[in-house]
């Protein structure tokens, strides 16, 4: 008796372990595409001059690390953010080359051209909201030297 109940035990701890690692490989791809979809959100918005989508992708605790200037947090960038936006890019492609999740914290790491000229890199981290989405918790970036 006691060694069937061991091979039952047995027998759903395999079970058990080897549906863990899919349905974690299936989180991790579903906040992988999550984050991808936002950088095509954020290219558009841009694009569009449309700066309340933009900034609806930022955490309300984001910082932004540009180059050339002191860090900005969110209460600093938003409210210049539509005058900013009045004047958009024709064109901006933002291509992730790395996205790594990790619990409630994920990083992306890639390129971007603007108006098919100017090239940059950019490093971001991103925080799961209380609703299961991600945004935007610090963005920095530079631009290729010529």
């Amino acid at each position: 008796m006691i060694q069937g109940f061991r091979a039952s035990l047995a027998t759903v701890a395999l079970v058990v372990a080897s549906t863990i690692p899919t349905a974690v490989a299936a989180d991790a791809k579903a906040d992988e595409l999550a984050i991808l979809e936002i950088w095509s959100t954020y290219s558009a918005a841009r694009v569009a001059g449309d700066a309340e989508t933009w900034l609806g992708l930022w955490d309300e605790e984001g910082i932004r690390l540009v180059p050339g200037a002191p860090a900005l947090d969110y209460a600093t960038f938003a409210p210049g953010t539509p005058e900013r936006f009045a004047k958009p890019p024709a064109s901006m492609e933002i291509k992730s080359e790395e996205v790594v999740v990790t619990g409630d914290w994920a990083y992306s790491r890639g390129t971007f051209v603007v108006n098919d000229a100017v090239e940059g890199k950019f490093l971001t981290i991103f925080r799961r909201q209380d609703d299961g989405g991600w945004r935007i918790y610090r963005d920095a970036f530079n631009m290729n030297a010529k």
